[in-house]
């Protein structure tokens, strides 16, 4: 029986071996179980900090978005804001005399070229300021650009050159014509759409000076659709404009028109009444309504206020596919 026993608890190398790697898998089995989730526990990795990190980094980049958004906003108008507020972010006013400036100082001023470029042709074409009104007549000077610049304009007072005054004054010589001075004469009536300087020097009240100053604002506006447009010929005042608007038809047929559906910005701009926001608004509205029919669409455009729309309109034309 001894013999037995001993048999049962005899083993083979290769049994032993078995035996061994059997007890080292339970013995591992059973620390892992003690040891590792103490280990677990222990080491568990704190994400707080990162979290609090990712958080801040966000925040920073919505700050950052914001302020960029706003700084767009602030040098980019908004095309349904009014004129007077489009003029105050265009210009940067200080005290100048428009008689002393240079095409640098203009677009210090906040002048665009086009505007420049006309202030520089009336000044070199003998031309000069006597009054801040004068700055006015410059067409595409806008009235609300006029109202936030005017308190900074300082014209120095210079005596005007004999020469030169009767050169300025040679149409105010000529009297305006009346029933008493020419009884049993017609009033002379021209076409002052297709009138050359010899037409218009036929008319009592208009010199050399004013033909030119009349034909070359013509030629701007392309052409003239009533009489109130002659007071915004430079230097035409309104005893002048009641010497000679008498003796003048407007054919609308002469107009140069616009086509609105096809006109680009660029095409529009070059119309004394419309600047850079006008074309830019008129179109957007071409776009989002895909095309413009008649002059009532134009009537939702924010910058198109009644009295630019009456005087615009006769301007454009709507031509259908």
């Amino acid at each position: 029986m001894w013999q037995q026993i001993k048999d049962f608890f005899t083993f083979s190398r290769k049994d032993l071996n078995g035996i061994f790697v059997m007890l080292f898998l339970l013995m591992l089995l059973l620390l892992s179980r003690i040891f590792l989730p103490q280990l677990a526990s222990n080491h568990q990795p704190d994400f707080s900090e990162f979290d609090r990190m990712v958080l801040a980094f966000e925040k920073a980049q919505r700050v950052a978005l914001e302020a960029k958004e706003e700084a767009e906003k602030a040098k980019t108008p908004e095309f349904t804001r009014p004129d007077r507020e489009i003029a105050e972010i265009k210009l940067n006013p200080f005290a100048f005399d428009p008689n002393e400036m240079n095409e640098e100082a203009w677009l210090r001023l906040g002048l665009n070229a086009r505007q420049v470029r006309n202030i520089q042709n009336f000044i070199n074409s003998g031309g000069r300021f006597r009054v801040k009104e004068d700055f006015r007549r410059i067409y595409t000077i806008s009235d609300e650009e006029f109202e936030i610049l005017q308190p900074y304009i300082n014209i120095a007072e210079v005596a005007t050159p004999p020469a030169i005054a009767a050169k300025d004054d040679e149409d105010a010589e000529k009297p305006a014509p009346t029933k008493n001075s020419e009884p049993g004469h017609r009033q002379l009536i021209i076409d002052i759409n297709t009138a050359d300087s010899t037409d218009l020097l036929r008319v009592r009240g208009i010199g050399p000076v004013f033909a030119r100053r009349i034909i070359r604002y013509r030629d701007v506006l392309g052409g003239f659709h009533s009489a109130g447009q002659l007071l915004e010929v430079f230097g035409l005042d309104s005893t002048r404009f009641e010497q000679i608007s008498g003796s003048f038809a407007f054919d609308r047929a002469s107009l140069k028109l616009i086509d609105v559906n096809s006109a680009g910005i660029n095409d529009l701009t070059t119309h004394p009444y419309i600047d850079f926001y006008l074309a830019k608004s008129i179109v957007d509205e071409r776009v989002k309504k895909g095309r413009l029919v008649s002059d009532a669409d134009l009537y939702g455009i924010p910058l198109m206020h009644d009295a630019l729309h009456q005087k615009l309109i006769p301007y454009f034309k709507f031509d259908q596919e």
